[in-house]
């Protein structure tokens, strides 16, 4: 029983990890598209690089996730689980608009 409440604790630190570093991520990236119409590329790239460090971050988090899962750990589908996978989806897609968008500079 201990164990399975150490392997329920990981998995909400994982969970949390994902949570919030791509929502760091994601106002970092809103952030830099407010440098797009004053054409502040600089301003920009650093905000991007910013971003991708923590989006690498929640990454491995994922990773874990999987990792542990192919390794014979089952991750219990939870509304934390899903939210964090929504959470780094939705600031990956994010993250790609605002390349596209800084492309047009």
């Amino acid at each position: 029983m201990g164990m399975e409440t150490n392997h329920e604790l990981n998995l909400e630190q994982i969970c949390m990890e994902m949570i919030s570093s791509s929502g760091t991520a994601r106002g970092l990236l809103l952030e830099a598209m407010d440098y797009v119409k004053p054409k502040n590329e600089q301003k920009i790239r650093e905000l991007f690089e910013e971003a991708n460090t923590l989006l690498r971050r929640a990454h491995r988090s994922q990773t874990s996730l999987m990792t542990g899962e192919t390794n014979g750990r089952k991750v219990e589908m939870s509304v934390l689980v899903v939210h964090a996978q929504d959470h780094l989806m939705t600031t990956l897609t994010i993250r790609d608009l605002v390349e596209k968008l800084t492309e047009v500079l």
